[in-house]
């Protein structure tokens, strides 16, 4: 086993708890029934959690020359955005249910600005650890343009809606997300 494997296989265990965690959370919610008044939100907050682990896990399989040449304080990094994903993921959905109503509009409406703050932590520490990456690996040379690039547009619109408290605005920026996951990856090979 190489670097790159041992690397995957300790973020991996991160991701597999976090994909529990939407699995057990999401059982906890059908067997609460009637109990559940279901809304939106919630719910494709969770699977834009799920597809970001999934893109995630499977953009990890085209790093394999990076992972070779990472130091210690990349690998730390990788953690640290790994641990954000885990805590998006474990945020999405109500992890006690009780023996009252579960009203997931409310949940929603309570962890919305966590969801947002982590979502745009995440994406912001992966993304550096990906340009540091590959300036350390590949010397590659640092473009301030790339400051002006979409990925920097999604990170400055996850703040803005950690604050904003517009639901339409909402669902279309999850619904865009679940979007933009599923069509970077539709047709993907982990070979090419």
């Amino acid at each position: 086993m190489g670097p790159f494997e041992y690397l995957l296989m300790f973020v991996g265990v991160i991701l597999g708890l976090a994909v529990s965690d939407l699995a057990i959370s999401l059982h906890r919610l059908l067997g609460a029934g009637p109990r559940v008044r279901w809304d939106a939100l919630a719910p494709l907050a969770a699977l834009v959690a799920l597809l970001k682990i999934l893109t995630q896990w499977w953009n990890w399989f085209s790093t394999a020359q990076i992972a070779r040449g990472l130091t210690f304080g990349m690998f730390l990094g990788v953690v640290a955005g790994t641990v954000m994903l885990f805590l998006l993921a474990a945020t999405a959905l109500p992890d006690e249910i009780g023996e009252g109503p579960v009203d997931l509009a409310a949940h929603y409406q309570a962890v919305s600005r966590r969801f947002w703050l982590l979502f745009a932590a995440e994406f912001t520490l992966m993304t550096g650890i990906e340009i540091w990456a590959q300036m350390a690996v590949f010397h590659a040379r640092f473009d301030p343009h790339t400051l002006l690039s979409p990925v920097f547009g999604i990170i400055a619109a996850s703040v803005a809606l950690a604050f904003l408290r517009n639901r339409p605005i909402h669902a279309i920026a999850l619904v865009g997300l679940i979007a933009l996951y599923l069509a970077q990856s539709f047709g993907r090979s982990l070979t090419g």
